[in-house]
């Protein structure tokens, strides 16, 4: 068993299939704890709204877990329990892997431990903590979750690419079967850039694909009905992601959201973009409202 933490410290961890990862760990004497996953090319540091919820729940007796995921930074290279390198980063990672990863951080956790976890991401990280309650090794010791700006990516692509997802699925899929995977899309597929096959796993049209699809009216949310834990979501009003369709109605999406999540609360907050700039201390004050009752 890893030996007890009782200070703020940086902290290592290793997934089932040999990627070590790292991240910042604020024990405290309670053990409820958050354990919070990054978005898109982000990293455990680099939002600064982080710096203020770990200063508000330590300042308050939770403890927090801030951590690197597979698909931190652009294209980065993991040390491997065997030795060897591997280069994965945004750009190559695939979405059905994520499980993995906080498969490995609450083993952490548990080690150091915490039995009852709330989950958080932000971002491309609800995807991954949205998909680990169906697919997670330990997802029945995850208790509450949080989900921060989220985002609709189809109505993103589509309105970009002005085509529709299954074209550019079709396009990216030929590329894959032709041992073309590993190469960056095309700049009319998508305004950032991945690989085929990131590109594949991050829409392809399954229920867990689609969690946020708020572009589709008619779209039933299998995957936000299972979701049977007490969650919350918290966007800001001028988030340039969250209701890409419809931008000027953040409402809209948060009704979605409350309708078919059957234990959920919204909070849309006045005047604050996707990385919560500059409300980050209400932010922080939601998060610890929600998880303190």
């Amino acid at each position: 068993m890893t030996e007890k933490i009782i200070t703020p410290s940086l902290v290592q961890t290793a997934t089932v299939d040999g990627l070590y990862l790292h991240g910042f760990f604020a024990p405290t004497e309670s053990k409820l704890v958050l354990l919070h996953i990054h978005g898109f090319e982000g990293n455990f540091y680099e939002n600064w709204f982080v710096h203020v919820l770990a200063k508000k729940l330590h300042e308050n007796n939770i403890s927090f877990l801030v951590v690197n995921t597979r698909g931190c930074e652009k294209i980065k290279d993991f040390n491997t329990v065997s030795g060897e390198n591997r280069t994965i980063g945004a750009r190559y990672e695939l979405l059905e892997e994520s499980p993995l990863d906080i498969d490995a951080w609450v083993e952490f956790l548990s080690e150091q431990g915490y039995e009852e976890i709330v989950l958080s991401g932000h971002s491309l990280g609800n995807y991954k903590v949205a998909r680990y309650l169906e697919e997670g090794k330990y997802a029945s010791k995850v208790k509450k979750l949080i989900l921060l700006s989220p985002f609709d990516k189809k109505a993103s692509v589509e309105l970009y690419a002005k085509t529709t997802v299954d074209s550019l699925l079709e396009k990216a899929q030929k590329m894959v079967d032709e041992g073309k995977g590993d190469e960056m899309i095309t700049p009319d597929m998508e305004s950032i850039v991945v690989s085929y096959k990131t590109y594949i796993s991050w829409y392809k049209q399954d229920e867990l694909g689609r969690m946020f699809e708020f572009v589709t009216k008619d779209y039933e949310f299998p995957g936000l009905k299972r979701i049977t834990i007490p969650t919350k979501i918290i966007v800001g009003s001028k988030d340039e992601y969250f209701h890409t369709s419809n931008p000027e109605h953040p409402e809209e999406a948060m009704d979605i959201f409350l309708k078919h999540i059957p234990n959920s609360e919204g909070k849309i907050i006045e005047g604050a973009v996707h990385s919560f700039e500059p409300h980050q201390e209400q932010l922080a004050e939601e998060v610890f409202n929600f998880i303190k009752t």
